[in-house]
C-alpha cells in the first residue's frame, strides 16, 4: 500500500458488525464490515461513473484485506495472552 492515512484523504472509515461465540464453543462467528464516506476531490468528480466505481472497488478491497489481516493478527496475539493468563491461574 501507499501508507497514506485515510483521514488525510478526507475519508472516514467506521467498522461495524458483531461477533459471538460459535455454536461449538471453539471460535467466534458473525459479520464484520465497514462503512466509508468522504467528499470527492474536484478532479475525481469529473470521472465517468465506471472509472469511479472501479476505483471504489479497489479501495474497498484494500480496506477489507487490511481489516482481515489486522483482525487475524490481533486475535492470535490476544488468544496467546489469554492462554498465558489461564496457565498462570492454575
Amino acid at each position: 500500500g501507499l501508507k497514506i492515512p485515510a483521514s488525510s484523504l478526507g475519508i472516514e472509515i467506521e467498522v461495524v458488525g458483531e461477533l459471538k461465540p460459535s455454536r461449538n464453543g471453539k471460535g467466534v462467528e458473525g459479520k464484520i464490515g465497514f462503512v466509508t464516506k468522504g467528499i470527492l476531490t474536484p478532479p475525481m468528480r469529473i470521472l465517468p461513473e465506471p472509472a469511479l466505481r472501479s476505483a471504489s472497488n479497489v479501495i474497498c478491497s484494500t480496506i477489507s484485506d487490511f481489516a482481515i489481516r489486522n483482525f487475524e493478527k490481533g486475535t492470535k496475539s490476544k488468544y496467546t495472552e489469554f492462554r498465558l493468563e489461564q496457565q498462570k491461574e492454575r
